[in-house]
């Protein structure tokens, strides 16, 4: 079976194809000759988003298709980023800048406390469209720490760590992080959905 992955992200992609099994054949877009794949990530709701890059993708290439949507969600900050967390420095921003406006807008802060939460879309034409969800508490750091520099994880610890997940491996960070909490729910809906249709055959 192929999934399509709607993203152009390299790091993103690394993250999920470690947590989808091998014997589903994951492709990129790049993989089907359409490069640099952007959506404008203009919804309210990081369902919106990762159905609207789903979407779009999925009418382009008519293959089964998979979207995620992340926000990092920051109480003394009233949430913000939020779904913006992409954008949070501007229009395009490097992970770093989105960073440095965050550990300077924290400053003075006491309460750091964040959390990361991620919405995953699958669209396979056979009826409704599906969502999958995972989140995950934790801290925003005073520093950078870690080499694994993807968003804002060089400076978000989750609470049921001491690293950060830029100290983290991949296959480390997929034992806590938002993302492998949704693509494992994700993953066991497809795993259901192959055991039911044997069983009807």
């Amino acid at each position: 079976m192929k999934i399509v992955l709607a993203t152009s992200n390299k790091d993103k992609i690394n993250e999920i194809k470690k947590l989808i099994p091998k014997e589903y054949t994951v492709l990129t877009t790049a993989d089907l000759g359409i490069e640099n794949f952007e959506v404008e990530e203009d919804g309210e709701t990081l369902e919106e988003n990762a159905h609207k890059k789903a979407k779009t993708l999925f009418d382009m290439v008519k293959l089964p298709t998979l979207a995620d949507d992340t926000g990092l969600f920051v109480k003394a900050l009233d949430n913000r980023p939020g779904v913006k967390a992409h954008r949070y420095a501007g229009e395009d921003p490097t992970y770093k800048e989105n960073r440095d406006k965050m550990l300077e807008e924290l400053k003075d802060k006491e309460d750091r406390s964040a959390y990361f939460a991620t919405c995953v879309c699958y669209i396979d034409g056979e009826g409704s469209d599906h969502y999958f969800e995972g989140k995950i508490d934790g801290q925003i750091t005073k520093e950078e720490r870690g080499d694994y520099d993807f968003g804002y994880d060089q400076i978000f610890k989750p609470n049921k760590s001491d690293l950060s997940f830029g100290q983290m491996s991949v296959e480390e960070k997929n034992h806590y992080s938002h993302r492998s909490l949704a693509l494992n729910k994700f993953v066991n809906f497809l795993e259901e959905k192959q055991k039911n249709e044997n069983i009807n055959n």
